[in-house]
């Protein structure tokens, strides 16, 4: 199968069978006794190669991390009518039993994955998809498999490249989401899949709507107060700022190293679309910018670039001057809601946590986004 992802290539990948993602490790082989495996055999086969004899899974396994989707790398061998053996591997991208990142929509990514197909934007290309939990017990993406590296924060610091070549990768990071920025998706339908295209104000309250009031209903259910939580949320509405809808981009939304997968200093696919939405461009520069995509080196904007020469590569890239105010803004929002979804993941976990001072995370993220909400309100451009 052919590995690509929009217009860029990604040479080096060109067989499945050879390609080993190195930044991802897999867990053992997933048991394939249940039913549902066979299923999806048949699946396969019909969707991917009606004309093969046989068709075979041979090994299935699930990679070590990732908080939403569940990233299942299914190896077969399908058999021709020359009775030859052709050996493939592709990613199945299923909906999870539940998530900090609910509902769990395939239509999304499939609609964003063939909008973004012949872009400038590096993307996993779609083989098939459904939304029939008979087939495989919920609703999954296909995609070839991609060779490349992916890093979390957490451990980025140790990948050769990144202490080599780190500004390197901080250009091609800024590159790539420029070319997303770019994109006209006003002539496809993808803005179907991507929520409010109001105002500010608008898409704002779509936000909070989707990830405060899940949060808000589970603390009432546990009989838990999140004051702070509500309080930030009336803050973000009443310092919405204003922005006409010829200024939205399609924004990712969830823009860092874990998402990417890297061929060297080379992005090969843009992953992870569960948060894209229509925004401002300052909003993804506003996740980058945020203190939980600069931890350890407060300096250093998502791990890769200090502010000014981020600031300056965006709008070389781009054509669009930044906006330091609305980047303030966007990094109080996305911090937000990392700590909404924190404390809604601990709350599902155990409830006692929350009286009991043990929530380090969600206190510190509390803390960090109401000093950018003071700075945002002070005039101070202090990230």
């Amino acid at each position: 199968m052919e590995m690509s992802g929009g217009r860029r290539s990604t040479q080096g990948a060109t067989r499945d069978r050879e390609a080993a993602m190195s930044g991802a490790t897999a867990q053992t082989g997933l048991d394939r006794s249940g039913p549902e495996w066979s299923t999806l055999t048949e699946f396969l086969r019909e969707t991917l190669h009606p004309e093969a004899r046989s068709l075979a899974i041979t090994h299935a396994e699930r990679p070590i991390g990732g908080a939403s989707w569940e990233t299942i790398f299914v190896s077969f061998d399908s058999r021709d009518e020359d009775d030859q053996v052709h050996s493939d591997r592709v990613v199945l991208r299923r909906a999870p039993v539940s998530g900090p990142l609910a509902p769990y929509e395939v239509e999304k990514d499939v609609a964003i994955y063939t909008a973004l197909a012949d872009s400038e934007v590096p993307v996993p290309r779609l083989l098939a998809w459904t939304a029939d939990p008979s087939i495989f017990v919920r609703p999954f993406s296909m995609t070839p498999f991609i060779a490349g590296e992916s890093h979390d924060l957490s451990r980025v610091e140790r990948w050769p490249v990144w202490q080599e070549r780190r500004e390197e990768l901080g250009h091609e990071m800024i590159d790539v989401l420029a070319a997303l920025h770019r994109f006209r998706w006003q002539e496809t339908d993808i803005a179907t899949v991507l929520g409010d295209r109001g105002g500010a104000r608008e898409r704002m309250a779509g936000i909070l709507r989707r990830y405060l009031e899940p949060l808000h209903a589970l603390a009432r259910e546990r009989g838990v107060g999140i004051p702070l939580w509500l309080e930030m949320g009336r803050w973000l509405m009443c310092n919405a700022p204003a922005e006409g809808e010829d200024e939205l981009v399609v924004v990712h939304g969830d823009y860092r190293f874990g998402n990417l997968l890297w061929q060297d200093t080379r992005i090969a696919a843009v992953l992870d679309w569960e948060r894209a939405m229509l925004g401002p461009r300052m909003q993804d520069l506003g996740f980058l910018c945020m203190p939980l995509s600069r931890r350890k080196d407060p300096t250093i904007m998502g791990k890769v670039l200090p502010f000014e020469a981020l600031a300056k590569r965006y709008e070389a890239s781009s054509g669009h001057s930044i906006d330091f105010a609305q980047i303030q803004y966007y990094a109080v929002l996305w911090q937000f809601l990392e700590g909404v979804n924190t404390t809604r993941s601990l709350l599902q976990e155990a409830a006692s946590m929350i009286s009991s001072g043990l929530l380090v995370q969600p206190n510190l993220v509390a803390r960090q986004t109401l000093e950018l909400m003071e700075n945002f309100e002070a005039g101070r451009e202090v990230l």
